[in-house]
């Protein structure tokens, strides 16, 4: 493929190894902007390109002994993108991903071309190792109306501030297929714009009501029988259909719905294929997902664990399954492409009341309509009731997107002037306010002084800063911002160093701003009452979640512990990750005001592995969790017997074979070994 612009070698061997044959304009015009240096907002559809345009900035970069950074929204984003630029190892570039664990140094990534991380991870290791992005020349924001989210927003947007605060010259490409303020944003960014409605599959939407499908126009384009009668026939010629719900429950009730109308459409291979999965797991949710699986329909939702979201996305890939039915707040991180998109419900309880859906969400749905490889067209459906219809046309059909406007609040200015200050970007109010005179809330015209001001009197209130015109973090202060934790969370730990169950510790842990609660209905009561000592006051969704992380640590398994609390098993695990690195935290907190107690690193283990403390010793060993490390206990194996023992001694306990129990008893010896070594 010729330019007349300069190409690298090895992006030239890429586009040959994807058997690219020939590049739509907008990438011409993307390339050209980063073949001169420039910084490029790119703002078209989905499956437009982009992608390529900006694996071009980075083989440049690394062309010319730069860096690059990619930077996702999504955890599971990040991880796919990553087995996508792995190809790009095949012509001598080194690619990482980096996306846990927020106070680990992380120097290997110096080592790398490309790293790829959320914005989360990227703003803790700016404060913690800027050294990691020494030499970084390109970077990658994808999908830049993230800034809308409400949760996360503000955290990109504060990333892309400090990279372009500190980065001097670093390119960047931002991407987005809903941008309607494209000019403002542009100009935020310094950037130049390459805008396109070009689509590769083009897109036709219509509304769906009851008994018709009607096109943009208005028109009657037929007549429908039932809504699950219109779902088989979007299957036929091999398509496969994404249906949008609102609810985790709603999600698995129209699966398996459909289940029943789709299993007719499988070929017999089809069928067989799918009647052959096995999942040997006995984590719960599968029980209800396989069957479901298994006649040609996938559920996706936050409530679900994430190997079987992952499972759902690769049969779909595969396109062993027909259809997924998802929720409307998971489309962002559900990169998967379909014949035909249906958006079921396009109202979502806000707390309040039932609102409609933002457009830039329905549009990202309805983008997701349109195969490359093996649709002609894609086709989109809003379902509407009647009386609605009007309502949906004006506001999804007609109607324009939302302006991408900034989620800083004061909450997040107290978090990010922490960091500023401890990593030692900012030290007096000046440079504070001439940083966020940098974000997209300053451009748009919202005054951040007074929140920084009242910032700063928290943060010396609370001890973490120090100074009257001049700011230095005190230990306590840099600790909490290198654990990437709110401040206020770092007040409460704080204060739950001093207490001395582990019910108080566990409930200071889940009174924090960075644990999730969880809904309490009227018919739950909570035996727990928290004493009077408590410096802070738990709310019944806070205590629910204390409560279920105590009889994750006293074993309780972990289908009993959904059931008991009528929770999904997602949001046990969710609470279980995030309480461990709390309680990490706690105890890293601990020893930063040297007051360091191993309860505190007990605890962690108890809650990172959801054991009681006798079997931590056992849950070190690999292939051994919770279930097995109670299950040696019980037949009278510790770690030191395990040592002293051979294979056949464990293979007559439930769960253990022969190849796990060699494992158990090599490892245990290491394990021994070492202690013995180290004089433990």
């Amino acid at each position: 493929m010729d330019f007349d612009f300069p190409v690298p070698d090895e992006f030239q061997k890429y586009i040959e190894k994807e058997k690219i044959d020939r590049l739509y304009p907008l990438q011409i015009e993307g390339l050209k902007i980063l073949s001169r240096g420039e910084s490029l907002l790119l703002a078209t559809p989905t499956s437009s390109g982009k992608s390529l345009v900006a694996y071009y900035g980075m083989v440049r970069a690394w062309k010319r002994g730069l860096r690059s950074l990619y930077v996702v929204p999504l955890r599971a984003l990040a991880e796919e993108k990553f087995e996508d630029l792995r190809i790009f190892e095949n012509f001598g570039l080194k690619v990482a991903i980096s996306t846990g664990d927020y106070d680990r140094p992380s120097n290997y990534l110096k080592n790398y071309d490309i790293i790829i991380s959320t914005s989360e991870k990227v703003d803790s290791l700016l404060r913690n190792n800027p050294a990691i992005f020494d030499n970084l020349g390109f970077v990658v924001f994808d999908e830049i109306h993230n800034i809308l989210d409400e949760s996360r927003g503000s955290t990109l947007e504060i990333v892309i501030s400090k990279i372009r605060y500190l980065v001097e010259g670093a390119q960047f490409i931002a991407m987005s297929a809903t941008v309607k303020n494209v000019e403002d944003i542009a100009k935020w960014l310094g950037a130049l714009e390459v805008t396109s409605d070009f689509r590769p599959v083009p897109l036709r939407k219509f509304v769906l009501t009851p008994e018709s499908i009607i096109d943009e126009d208005g028109l009657l384009v037929s007549d429908i029988d039932s809504f699950e009668d219109f779902v088989i026939g979007s299957l036929d010629n091999s398509g496969q259909t994404l249906i949008f719900v609102r609810s985790r429950k709603s999600t698995e009730g129209t699966a398996e719905k459909m289940s029943r109308f789709v299993e007719s459409k499988l070929s017999v291979s089809e069928k067989e294929e799918l009647n052959d999965l096995q999942i040997n797991s006995e984590s719960p949710g599968y029980d209800k997902l396989i069957p479901i699986l298994k006649r040609g329909v996938g559920y996706h939702h936050a409530g679900m664990l994430s190997e079987q979201r992952r499972l759902v996305e690769k049969l779909f890939r595969e396109r062993k399954i027909k259809v997924i039915v998802a929720t409307t707040t998971l489309a962002a991180g559900l990169n998967l492409p379909a014949r035909s998109v249906v958006i079921k419900d396009v109202y979502r309880y806000d707390g309040f009341s039932s609102v409609l859906i933002p457009n830039l969400e329905v549009q990202q749905m309805l983008g997701r309509a349109g195969r490359v490889k093996y649709d002609k067209i894609g086709n989109g459906y809003i379902y509407s009731s009647k009386i609605r219809l009007q309502e949906i046309v004006s506001t999804y059909i007609n109607g324009e997107l939302e302006s991408i406007t900034s989620r800083i609040n004061e909450s997040k200015v107290r978090m990010h002037t922490l960091g500023l200050i401890s990593s030692g970007m900012s030290k007096d109010f000046p440079s504070l306010s001439k940083f966020f005179s940098t974000t997209l809330a300053h451009h748009r015209g919202l005054q951040l002084d007074d929140w920084i001001k009242t910032s700063i009197e928290f943060l010396r209130s609370n001890d973490m800063i120090k100074g009257d015109s001049s700011y230095k973090p005190t230990p306590f202060g840099r600790k909490v911002s290198e654990l990437y934790i709110d401040p206020l969370t770092g007040v409460i730990l704080r204060d739950t160093v001093g207490f001395e169950s582990v019910d108080d510790m566990l409930l200071g842990i889940c009174s924090t701003p960075d644990m999730p609660s969880l809904y309490v209905s009227d018919s739950e009561s909570f035996p727990y009452i928290p004493p009077s000592h408590l410096t802070f006051h738990p709310e019944p969704e806070q205590m629910k979640v204390a409560l279920i992380l105590s009889d994750w640590i006293d074993e309780m398994p972990e289908d009993a512990i959904v059931e008991k609390y009528k929770i999904w098993p997602a949001d046990l695990r969710n609470r279980v990750e995030i309480a461990d690195w709390l309680s990490h935290s706690l105890y890293e907190i601990s020893r930063a005001l040297n007051m360091a107690r191993t309860e505190f690193r007990v605890l962690n283990y108890r809650v990172s592995n959801g054991v009681q403390q006798d079997i931590i010793p056992l849950v070190f060993l690999p292939n051994v969790g919770r279930v097995r490390a109670r299950r040696l206990m019980t037949n009278g194996f510790d770690l030191e017997r395990l040592s002293n023992s051979v294979p056949r001694d464990l293979e007559r306990i439930p769960g253990i074979g022969e190849k796990i129990a060699e494992s158990i008893v090599r490892e245990a010896k290491k394990l021994v070994d070492k202690q013995v070594t180290h004089g433990l």
